[in-house]
């Protein structure tokens, strides 16, 4: 059938016209329904009870906090990008919505790491300090020597990335490379790709420890700004060669996954992620581990204790 251009304006709307998450429907349960896309939004398609006929019912995920995918559901690529385009969180759910096996939950059972980032990312001070040590690993400067200022780094990494750039380009015969995230050459978009594994392999390292990818140290205002930090480090080594390198294969994108799979696996970039991000925490851990509660005067108390006149 066709649409109305009414009707596929509701496929596109832009993240500041999204409904704010008070206002949403708090959660939609399906199971035995195929999740799609189609011209209007995301559908689920689902039999009648006598199988003759095939259900289908528009989803209304720009309205909707959490999206739940019980026992018999499947989701396609496409719908699962609009789900998160609109805001929507998907969980896949065992029979009746419990328990939620695929949600990502941090590595660790203590909060310490999450509240040593709340007091890096607290002070100017404190984060400048991280960010040397950003800067320091990605251009291999050694820490016992005195550092340039924040502002000299910056236009060292903007240097060294234009050189690098520049130097895998010749290597390779390209002539007037640019880098160019809309483009749709082999080699952009080889980068743009490989770029985004180091990406998801930073979300999967902060959700280890529980903290907030949002609260960037030389990176800041984007929801991704800490996951921009710490993939940098990994660029000039794995995923920019990598994309050069692919970028002359029958099929690039595939060989390229499997080159950063490789790479990722072999130089163990997951457990270095993590440790990079407890170096530049561990400074500000919290001296106390257990379960409290806020108290008086700067204090605190024991948790799971109930308090008062007896």
């Amino acid at each position: 059938m066709a649409y109305s251009d009414e009707a596929l304006v509701f496929s596109t709307i832009p993240a500041d016209h999204q409904v704010r998450l008070e206002d949403r429907v708090s959660y939609l349960y399906l199971e035995k329904a195929s999740i799609r896309q189609d011209k209007t939004g995301v559908v689920a398609y689902a039999a009648t009870e006598d199988q003759q006929l095939t259900r289908r019912i528009q989803l209304p995920v720009s309205g909707l906090a959490v999206l739940m995918l019980g026992p018999g559901t499947s989701i396609s690529a496409a719908a699962a990008t609009s789900c998160a385009r609109a805001g929507t969180t998907i969980l896949f759910t065992g029979g009746g919505g419990v328990p939620a096996y695929t949600h990502a939950t941090p590595l660790t059972s203590s909060a310490r790491w999450a509240i040593a980032q709340a007091k890096l990312v607290a002070s100017e001070t404190n984060q400048r300090k991280a960010a040397a040590i950003l800067y320091s690993i990605q251009l291999a400067l050694e820490q016992e020597d005195e550092l340039p200022s924040i502002s000299v780094m910056c236009g060292l990494e903007g240097q060294y990335m234009k050189n690098l750039y520049k130097t895998l380009a010749t290597k390779h015969g390209i002539s007037g490379f640019r880098r160019k995230i809309d483009s749709d050459d082999p080699v952009n978009q080889g980068l743009n790709l490989s770029n985004s594994i180091l990406y998801g392999c930073a979300a999967s390292a902060c959700a280890a420890l529980g903290i907030n990818p949002a609260l960037g140290v030389i990176h800041r205002g984007d929801a991704r700004s800490l996951l921009f930090d710490i993939a940098d480090l990994y660029k000039p080594t794995i995923s920019i060669p990598a994309a050069f390198e692919c970028a002359d294969e029958a099929d690039p994108l595939p060989a390229l996954r499997r080159r950063m799979r490789s790479a990722i696996y072999r130089k163990e970039i997951l457990k270095d992620m993590v440790n990079v991000l407890m170096r530049i925490l561990s400074p500000h851990l919290p001296t106390r581990t257990d379960d409290r509660l806020i108290s008086g005067r700067g204090e605190e108390v024991a948790g799971h204790t109930q308090y008062g006149k007896k």
